[in-house]
């Protein structure tokens, strides 16, 4: 499996730009899938977390109300906490390390962009931050007796907009990880290089600029298998469109799918 050599913190969190991360995704999934490198095309997310990271997937309903979606498992625990909702209650479940949990959530109808997502958002932590989340089961109890053994699970929340309020000089090590897992995902769904591919196909349309974006957006989303809001927050991040353009799905109904596919 490809590994690159990632410059990491005392604590084991990495240290990696937008552009590093890029890379990482764009060599993962021409070992993974070196077709997708070729033509865009949608890449199989649950076969990547289980044939390529060898990563047990499980599912469970994380909580009550849905405030996560997804769990990645660093160490054998029994101390996996769930929701029961023929129970109503909440209970511990037993996991093994290298496992994604997924929120129950996300396997119904009109979920499968988040689904993806997730899966890739998650599968990003079990690759970039082992380091940081595992332990050596042979010293844990160096630890037990303070109260202070390692946490073998990290939780992602729903909501990750609350990220990107914060300065960034406040960032802990726990918040540079979860955007490292956003962009590593993104990475990986779309490969920079075949965003690229299909974006500069558009640079010769004579459209409005707005219509310019939404067609870019939808042919990304389309290709991809990727939420109309991933697609324009990787093309703005990879400079095709402005960081300060307001997109909003719904106004892709508005324009004719004539004049966005037929280029």
């Amino acid at each position: 499996m490809y590994r690159p050599d990632i410059k990491r913190k005392q604590s084991g969190a990495p240290v990696l730009s937008r552009k590093e991360i890029d890379i990482i995704g764009e060599n993962l999934v021409d070992e993974f899938m070196p077709e997708a490198l070729k033509t865009p095309q949608e890449i199989d997310i649950d076969l990547f977390v289980q044939d390529y990271l060898g990563m047990e997937q499980d599912f469970q309903y994380l909580s009550h109300c849905g405030l996560y979606l997804g769990m990645t498992v660093f160490n054998d625990t029994d101390k996996i906490p769930v929701y029961n909702p023929a129970n109503n209650c909440a209970e511990y479940i037993s996991a093994k390390a290298h496992t994604v949990i997924i929120d129950n959530t996300l396997l119904e109808e009109n979920q499968e962009h988040r689904y993806r997502f997730t899966m890739g958002h998650e599968a990003s932590h079990g690759y970039l931050h082992k380091e940081y989340f595992a332990y050596d089961p042979n010293q844990i109890t160096l630890f037990d007796f303070m109260g202070q053994a390692p946490v073998p699970m990290v939780q992602c929340r729903i909501d990750t907009k609350k990220l990107e309020a914060k300065q960034i000089k406040t960032w802990t090590d726990r918040d540079w990880m979860e955007w490292q897992a956003n962009a590593l995902s993104s990475a990986i769904l779309m490969p920079e290089s075949m965003v690229r591919l299909i974006a500069e196909n558009f640079g010769n349309l004579n459209l409005p600029k707005r219509l310019l974006c939404y067609a870019m957006i939808e042919k990304v989303a389309s290709v991809f298998n990727v939420s109309f809001e991933a697609a324009g927050y990787r093309l703005k991040q990879l400079g095709y469109i402005s960081g300060e353009t307001k997109l909003d799905a719904d106004v892709l109904n508005m324009f004719s799918y004539d004049l966005i596919w037929n280029y």
